[in-house]
């Protein structure tokens, strides 16, 4: 089940929405890329959209992609003034980075 369900007149719509960083779309997203990166889940659906000719869609992100789409949605948290989520998305990161194992110098 997807977090959020969303009407659009056409998927260029939900599209163009996206592409020119709709606020209420990004702080959306971001939210719940954040509960299911703290919940571990391998998948989450973020938008359950429907569209006006009745057709609809699902728009979500695996958890390899979590921290990538995080990290480039800063900027707006910035301009929303939306700090706690700005940490949020900084601590995630810096534990991903920390996670990470060290790659083997072959000599």
């Amino acid at each position: 089940m997807a977090c959020h369900c969303l009407n659009f007149d056409s998927p260029r719509d939900f599209l163009e929405a996206l592409q020119e960083r709709d606020s209420d779309l990004v702080l959306k997203m971001v939210k719940c890329i954040l509960s299911a990166y703290k919940r571990k889940k391998e998948r989450i659906d973020i938008f359950d959209i429907t569209f006006k000719n009745k057709s609809s869609m699902v728009f979500g992100t695996e958890k390899s992609q979590y921290i990538e789409v995080l990290n480039s949605c800063m900027d707006d948290m910035i301009a929303l003034e939306e700090y706690e989520l700005c940490a949020e998305i900084k601590k995630a990161s810096e534990k991903k980075k920390r996670g990470r194992k060290p790659k083997e110098v072959i000599i």
